[in-house]
């Protein structure tokens, strides 16, 4: 037998307008591999190959009469190698029939009707590729027979497949006054046929059993059904449920047969079998879980539907703010409301006389007077309100102070700041100083800084009734010289010398003998005979250093070099070095052994220290050269010899 699958799909199930009696056993027949998961739902086929089970209703109904069933319906996980299907089958034969394989159970079953859900392509009864819903009738499954009243369609609605491990509604009906019997999937009808059931079919019998076939061959799939119940309902919405409440429930029941019996638990310790209960009070705030649970006439208890509902308790209104603020400081509340049962969700706030929602009002400047009224209430979601809750808040003078705004001082000097209370109304009597940090009840301050720089002096004063004035900033500029003239040097007679002082804004050299311009910081000296300048160098705001500079007088132009010197570590006479007298530039300076070996060169006025690469060299005969220009452009070249002594 070729794996054919034929899926009847069947979801959700609610019966309705047939009168069957009720079951506390079951009312069911099983057959082959189905088998009972619970009241409510069975087994048809597990994922096993070559299985066959059919769930029949022992008890028939009359096709005279209207039924409309609603099932819930599993084809399984197993898609592109899933097989086979379920039928929702009406036959007057026996509850054990049925078979395995691509026929589903259905197939050769006379005279009957067939809702098939199939989920494989038997080529041989012309099965589209894709999981199919149909109507036939006397088990021939052949979609190119007579039989085929309806269908193929795609067993769900803008989608090829059903075997997608998901629960779907199926819905079965029959009228027998338009003769259309017709299913649907998840609310949208797939399969309708028009036909004279009793007479054409069942030779004008009514009396038919109801149930699903499925089975499995080569390939498998779970396959499951359940008849429906459900015992949903509504809380009817209501702008208040605040104790004492009335609140109304609207049923939304479905069952796959008649409803024999509800059970509604107010989850407040009483409880009704009636349909549609009135509307229940409850006289006292709390949370509730209300419960309803339907009995349906195939002897099984729905699930219990529950739901929560709040019946709140009216709120209480609370804030936190100070008993005082001092001057125009922001007033910042916290709320501390609270409700035993409920939200709240509203807070309305009168403070100075403006009006504020939300829970939390930013920080706000209340206005100038001694008092300032915050009043509070709050409202549930749940529609209690609170009492209405006040405070008064004093509103404090705030002490005034004055201060000298700036000043200019020199480094080493003390700064002397005086301030004072100029609100007779609320004196200062503690006093607090920065950057020094004091905290005093002096009204003076001295401050001595040790670098130049501007420096920002803050005080505030705290007044009799414990408020702090605002704070007054001084601005203190410390100015520092440092005077530097330059090194000593040497010159040739009436030779000009470039001075360069620094450390200061404004410069005086003295004396003026033999300076271009003695206030200015870079004047030329010329002079015949040796002198010392002294260099003052002030700030803006006067602060002043001093410094010398001494200019030695040879004769010259002219490069002196000593004869001998003696690096033996004593202090005196550790280098030798020249002396360039009135010398512009130096191309350079070199020393060599006897050997004829250099052994130093440089122009730089440090000279030699007698080592190379810090090995000390023999005493003896050492030669030199130098060459310059002197500074009116007259080249110079000498030579000489000296002694080093060790």
């Amino acid at each position: 037998m070729k794996p054919s699958l034929l899926l009847y799909l069947l979801l959700l199930s609610a019966f309705s307008g047939i009168a069957q009696p009720s079951q506390v056993d079951s009312p069911y027949h099983i057959n082959g591999s189905a088998y009972k998961e619970n009241c409510n739902c069975y087994t048809l086929t597990t994922a096993e190959n070559f299985r066959s089970g059919s769930v029949w209703n022992i008890n028939k109904i009359d096709l005279s009469q209207p039924f409309d069933f609603k099932f819930d319906v599993n084809l399984g996980c197993i898609d592109a190698n899933g097989a086979d299907g379920m039928v929702f089958v009406l036959q007057p034969i026996s509850t054990n029939i049925g078979s395995s394989g691509g026929g589903i159970g259905f197939q050769g079953i006379s005279p009957s009707v067939g809702i098939v859900i199939d989920t494989w392509q038997n080529t041989e009864y012309n099965d589209p590729g894709y999981d199919h819903i149909t109507i036939h009738l006397n088990g021939d499954i052949n979609h190119s027979s007579s039989n085929n009243l309806s269908g193929p369609v795609t067993a769900l609605a803008n989608n090829d497949n059903i075997e997608d491990c998901q629960w779907h509604i199926l819905r079965v009906s029959w009228n027998p006054l338009t003769k259309i019997i017709a299913a649907s999937m998840d609310g949208v009808e797939r399969v309708s046929a028009t036909i004279d059931l009793v007479s054409r079919v069942f030779a004008n019998d009514p009396l038919v059993f109801w149930g699903f076939s499925a089975a499995t061959g080569g390939s498998v799939n779970h396959q499951r059904f359940c008849t429906s119940l459900r015992s949903t309902y509504d809380i009817v919405s209501s702008a208040e449920t605040c104790a004492p409440q009335q609140v109304t429930f609207n049923e939304n029941f479905s069952s796959f047969g008649s409803i024999v019996k509800t059970y509604w638990d107010f989850g407040d310790g009483s409880f009704t079998y009636e349909r549609n209960p009135p509307p229940h009070a409850y006289p006292n705030p709390g949370v509730y879980t209300v419960g309803a649970s339907i009995l349906g006439n195939n002897g099984c208890w729905s699930d219990t539907f529950k739901q929560v509902i709040t019946i709140g308790s009216i709120p209480v209104a609370g804030f936190s703010a100070p008993d005082t603020i001092c001057g125009h400081s922001p007033l910042s509340l916290a709320d501390t409301s609270y409700v035993q049962f409920g939200t709240i969700s509203e807070w309305n706030w009168i403070i100075d006389g403006n009006t504020f929602s939300g829970k939390s009002p930013p920080p706000l400047q209340v206005s100038d007077k001694s008092t300032a009224e915050i009043s509070l209430a709050v409202k549930t979601k749940e529609g209690c309100e609170s009492a209405i809750v006040s405070k008064t808040v004093a509103l404090l003078e705030l002490p005034a102070i004055s201060l000298a705004d700036s000043s200019d001082n020199c480094v080493g000097e003390e700064l002397l700041l005086q301030v004072s209370s100029t609100n007779p109304g609320n004196p200062v009597v503690n006093w607090q100083w920065s950057p020094t940090g004091t905290n005093t009840a002096s009204d003076s301050y001295r401050f001595r800084p040790s670098a130049a720089g501007l420096y920002t002096i803050s005080v505030t004063g705290r007044g009799e009734n414990g408020c702090f004035s605002d704070l007054v900033k001084h601005s203190a500029a410390f100015y520092q010289t440092r005077a530097f003239a330059g090194r000593d040097t040497v010159a040739a007679e009436n030779q000009p010398v470039q001075l360069n002082g620094t450390g200061g804004t404004y410069y005086v050299w003295s004396p003026a003998g033999g300076l271009s311009d003695p206030a200015r910081p870079d004047p030329v000296a010329t002079n015949n005979r040796q002198a010392t300048y002294v260099l003052t160098a002030y700030s803006p705001a006067g602060c002043e250093t001093t410094d010398s500079i001494t200019i030695k007088i040879y004769k010259g132009p002219e490069l002196y070099m000593p004869t001998a010197f003696s690096p033996n570590g004593d202090g005196r006479n550790e280098r030798y070095r020249f002396i360039a007298v009135g010398m512009r530039s130096l191309q350079y300076f070199h020393i060599f052994n006897r050997l004829g070996q250099q052994v130093y060169s440089s122009t730089r006025t440090e000279g030699w220290d007698g080592t190379i690469n810090g090995i000390k060299q023999p005493a003896g005969n050492y030669t030199w050269t130098i060459s310059g220009t002197d500074y009116n452009g007259k080249q110079y070249l000498k030579k000489g010899s000296f002694i080093l002594i060790r």
